[in-house]
């Protein structure tokens, strides 16, 4: 029976996140998804307009997922009764660290997409996925007795997450041996426990007032 087009959408879209998971970005071609999908490379190009639409549409869902992860990591505390900031923020590092090993070709293929994208002007969907990622973190230190308003609380939010970000994606934890890996979970520890302490102490945004000469 063949597939309707949403479903032929679908199948190219897991074959290419396999192949964005195996080898990055220079093992996303369009001959190989065809041949694994079964159709021809201008089927393809019927669904999507061409190569970076396929790698957008993959990356959108890998943004999704990560989001999910990061909202399940929240609930499951809840569950269980925990409301401590420093220990719901280490979940949700904890569970990007996860998404990260889980995906060691693909999770770097989204970060060199988005490198290359960076010229682009205007929000779009990539930056609606960001901002649910940040809503998240944010919505965790609301919960903290931080006396924030929502733009510093934002800011606070973004900041903490690039910063995790910076410390996984630079170790890469997925390529690390235990003891590497360890190494930058320590360091994660480290980041959020002195990030928390400087909000509930009041002095974190002192410095932050004015922009660098």
């Amino acid at each position: 029976m063949a597939l309707n087009k949403e479903e032929m959408s679908e199948k190219v879209l897991a074959i290419a996140e396999t192949l964005l998971n195996e080898g990055g970005m220079d093992n996303l071609k369009a001959r190989t998804i065809a041949e694994q999908a079964g159709i021809s490379v201008g089927s393809i190009y019927n669904l999507f307009a061409d190569l970076d639409e396929v790698h957008r549409a993959v990356n959108m869902r890998l943004l999704d997922r990560l989001g999910a992860a990061g909202i399940n990591a929240m609930a499951e505390l809840e569950r269980q009764g925990v409301t401590d900031v420093r220990h719901r923020i280490l979940a949700m590092a904890a569970a990007y660290v996860r998404f990260v090993e889980a995906h060691p070709g693909s999770w770097p293929a989204v970060l060199a997409f988005n490198r290359r994208r960076a010229a682009r002007p205007g929000p779009d969907a990539y930056d609606a996925r960001l901002d649910e990622l940040f809503d998240i973190v944010a919505g965790v230190l609301k919960a903290g007795d931080f006396d924030l308003d929502d733009n510093r609380r934002a800011l606070a939010a973004r900041t903490l997450w690039s910063s995790v970000h910076g410390i996984v994606t630079s170790g890469y934890v997925a390529k690390s041996d235990s003891r590497q890996a360890e190494e930058i979970w320590h360091q994660v520890e480290l980041l959020v426990g002195v990030f928390v302490r400087g909000l509930e102490r009041g002095g974190a945004f002192a410095h932050a007032k004015t922009k660098p000469v």
